[in-house]
């Protein structure tokens, strides 16, 4: 069979990118060549193979999760059923932060940053990869990527190598902050900056429950749902944060949370209860919907 043959008998099952992708894929060839390669004739060895992942993505399965690839900040990134695929929302983060530390104070300070809930580590290796592009020394700089997933930590430290970084981003198991907590040693003599990223759960019980199939069966839940309305995770961070006692004497904290956009309000009263003097911030995305929350405590 041709390239052309199998889109012709899958195009009225399937979207025509999701057959490109796969195509690519399973012949290990560009998408260009897919599109304009139609009269490739596809070894028979491989035809069975190719019609199975067709059918895994008519199931509903992630193309992500059938290649064991997705592309994030310009980057491509190994996932598999131990970590949620990454979502070009996110992105969103990542350009906050990086714009953020392009501020001048951050030329003599040291700074840590902490991707909470990593997962496949996209968010922290895209901020250790793009450090080169900083204005000052990549040396003030430390990295750390946290997972209470010990396969998605796997997954985050493949990518790290693949993309070079793995020297400069130390992972790290447990739940949400509190293994960073436990290395912190108090300083009387300088102060710090701490910038924590986190996508962490934040699907409401609703929301999750009209999900996609393609979310629903295949992700993991641990890394979509979250209790009290979606919020309970940056509830228990945040508590993390005040009853430490360490980072809030230590260093300047910054937060940068991904949220659902209805979470705007109950997330700020969530904050000024924890952190009443706290500076709170929100960014809207592409779709002009609420999604990243940024917090400033001193």
């Amino acid at each position: 069979m041709t390239i052309e043959e199998i889109i012709k008998k899958y195009s009225n099952k399937l979207d025509r990118l999701d057959l490109e992708l796969i195509l690519a894929h399973s012949l290990g060839k560009t998408r260009e060549f897919v599109l304009v390669h139609q009269d490739y004739e596809i070894q028979t060895v491989k035809i069975e193979n190719l019609k199975f992942k067709i059918s895994q993505r008519i199931k509903g399965k992630p193309i992500a999760y059938i290649t064991g690839h997705k592309e994030f900040y310009g980057l491509d990134f190994i996932v598999n059923k131990n970590t949620l695929v990454p979502r070009p929302e996110t992105e969103m983060l990542v350009e906050n932060v990086l714009h953020f530390i392009q501020d001048t104070r951050y030329k003599i300070q040291d700074t840590r940053i902490v991707d909470v809930g990593t997962g496949s580590g996209n968010i922290i290796i895209s901020l250790a990869k793009n450090a080169k592009n900083f204005k000052f020394q990549i040396s003030n700089f430390k990295f750390y990527g946290i997972d209470i997933s010990a396969e998605a930590l796997k997954v985050a430290k493949k990518n790290a190598r693949l993309h070079g970084v793995e020297k400069k981003i130390k992972f790290l198991q447990g739940n949400l902050l509190e293994p960073f907590l436990r290395n912190i040693k108090p300083s009387v003599t300088s102060h710090h900056s701490l910038i924590i990223t986190a996508n962490l759960p934040y699907l409401s019980k609703e929301i999750y429950q009209s999900a996609p199939i393609d979310v629903k069966k295949y992700e993991p839940k641990s890394a979509l749902y979250s209790a009290e309305g979606g919020l309970a995770h940056y509830h228990e961070l945040l508590l993390q944060l005040k009853t430490s006692h360490v980072p809030c004497s230590m260093f300047h904290v910054s937060c940068f949370l991904e949220i659902s956009p209805e979470q705007k309000n109950p997330l700020s009263k969530i904050i000024k209860n924890i952190f009443p003097t706290a500076k709170i911030s929100f960014e809207k995305d592409l779709a002009g919907k609420w999604r990243v929350c940024k917090i400033e405590i001193q």
